[in-house]
């Protein structure tokens, strides 16, 4: 803001508190927060650490528009919600609404009215507050807007890391007080919410020998089920009755186990900050820990701030045009180095090709076309690429056996899109550079997408780099497809309207006296003609 605009913004009242006590961040928060930061984790165990959490609270990552989770001052917890309405600088600054459950059951109602804490379900706006006390906002939530209702749903997602109330009973609200004193239990989510089934989820355990570390019990070499060795189970389904199990998501990393020795295969390391002082911990199996591959060999590139391993996946550029929608997957990697000369390193890499879209997609009439996103095969037979063929790392989902992989779009990815586009156009298209773009951020990747037109900003000072910003508008004559905002749906049958990622990183730069995040993005993965 400019001048003295952010001393206006603090200016303002922020009584405008919700009515609920629940929904007001405790001090001490900080205080648990800072704990984490010196050193000490939950109940100041000590161990490895591996992940920065603090890096996702950093300034740059607040942005208009984003949910947030905030720490409830009952359990120090980030059960609670709320909006980013403005971000103020360059004095940091924001303007919240909370978000306040509105659950339609009557036997939810009966808990919300008892002040029991809910992380789940149905919410709606409230209140507003001013705040600049970062301290109080644990990370993003992901969250869906009813397009009548008005209602704002929190559901747990496949991927993420919840905290379960331990021995919960729907009927607490009878004698709250006697469960304030919370215990938890730890999943991996397993499905997306649905309505008829809720969510499968499998059970942590806190790995003796690291800070933050779970692991499932289930799990093993090649993927191999393995029941745990005690008596509780692996797995459960929560009911859509039981959505106020949850008591609240942690944010999480995942590791590849080869990180530190010792380290199960497929574990989280989850945010200190949002795990209870005492958990119980557990020695992790033999069979769990992974071994080794011989072939798993890294070597950094020339190319800035690429190393190269066997098992990774790559963007590479399509012939037709050189934007990066073409993939591979590094199967072995070869040094050779002559006297007195610079090594050359060769890279064996499979490259995927692309299968079918299903009935009910819509698909290039032209085989030949690229497609940057879908399900593709991962042939056995390999093509020499050096360092310099290759655009950026991917990360698509494997199937179990290793001979397919899926790459779709993601939340906050940057990726290049047909902005007017036929199905019967062919790669001659491509070539004469007849294809009209757009670049978008992704906002969601339920069953639809919804994106964000980005158009360039223009710096004076800066020659070599590209940044994007949220555009202010679209051409007129796109309106009557994706409608008038720029903010618009791209139906998952029409995913072969994503042409590629592009590698971004978020920036903010101030413009007009006023912070506003960017995208820097790979000026080598951007048509030239991506204006709007």
């Amino acid at each position: 803001m400019k001048g003295t605009g952010t001393a206006a913004f603090y200016s303002a009242s922020s009584a405008e508190n919700v009515h609920s006590p629940r929904l007001s961040c405790a001090v001490s928060v900080g205080d648990k927060r800072k704990r984490n930061e010196d050193g000490g984790s939950n109940g100041d165990s000590g161990g490895l650490k591996f992940n920065d959490f603090e890096k996702l609270r950093k300034e740059v990552n607040f942005t208009v528009g984003q949910t947030w989770a905030l720490y409830d001052k009952m359990d120090g917890m980030p059960s609670l919600y709320a909006r980013i309405r403005k971000v103020s600088a360059p004095s940091f600054g924001l303007r919240i609404t909370h978000l306040e459950p509105d659950p339609d059951d009557e036997r939810e109602i009966l808990w919300l009215e008892q002040d029991l804490p809910i992380s789940a379900g149905q919410f709606r706006l409230g209140k507003n507050e001013n705040t600049g006390d970062r301290s109080m906002f644990s990370h993003v939530v992901h969250c869906k807007e009813g397009s009548n209702s008005g209602h704002i749903t929190v559901s747990p997602r496949k991927g993420e890391t919840w905290a379960l109330f331990k021995n919960w009973d729907i009927n607490w609200s009878s004698e709250p007080d006697s469960h304030r004193k919370y215990e938890y239990e730890f999943v991996e989510v397993l499905s997306d919410y649905a309505d008829g089934t809720g969510v499968s989820v499998a059970f942590l355990h806190k790995a003796k020998g690291f800070a933050s570390v779970f692991f499932r019990m289930g799990t093993g070499d090649s993927d191999t089920f393995r029941m745990p060795t005690g008596d509780e189970p692996d797995t459960s389904q929560i009911l859509p009755q039981d959505i106020y199990r949850f008591s609240h998501m942690i944010p999480s990393f995942k590791m590849t186990g080869f990180e530190a020795k010792g380290l199960p295969k497929d574990a989280y390391e989850l945010d200190p900050a949002a795990l209870p002082k005492t958990i119980e911990e557990k020695v992790v199996p033999p069979h769990l820990i992974p071994r080794p591959k011989p072939e798993a060999l890294c070597f950094p590139s020339k190319s800035k701030g690429k190393v190269f391993q066997t098992g990774q996946f790559w963007a590479f550029s399509s012939h037709y045009d050189y934007m990066p929608r073409s993939y591979c997957r590094i199967q072995k990697i070869t040094v050779t180095q002559a006297f007195e000369q610079e090594p050359e390193i060769k890279m064996h890499v499979c490259r995927l090709k692309a299968i079918p879209f299903p009935a009910g997609f819509i698909r290039w009439v032209d085989k030949s076309m690229p497609v940057g996103c879908g399900t593709f095969s991962v042939p056995k037979t390999c093509s020499i690429f050096t360092p310099g063929s290759v655009s950026h790392q991917i990360f698509p989902q494997p199937s179990k056996d290793g001979t397919e992989c899926t790459i779709l779009p993601k939340i906050g990815q940057v990726w290049v899109i047909y902005r007017s586009w036929f199905h019967d156009y062919d790669v001659k298209a491509l070539e004469g550079k007849y294809m009209d773009y757009e670049v978008v951020e992704v906002l969601d990747d339920g069953l639809n997408y919804k994106v964000l037109a980005l158009t360039p900003g223009e710096f004076p000072n800066e020659e070599e780099n590209r940044f994007f910003r949220a555009a202010k508008s679209r051409p007129s004559y796109r309106h009557e497809v994706d409608g008038t905002g720029v903010i618009f749906t791209i139906p998952q049958s029409k995913m072969i309207r994503f042409s590629h990622q592009v590698p971004a990183s978020r920036v903010t730069k101030e413009i007009d006296g006023e912070m506003e995040v960017l995208y820097e993005v790979d000026n080598s993965a951007v048509p030239y003609h991506c204006d709007l």
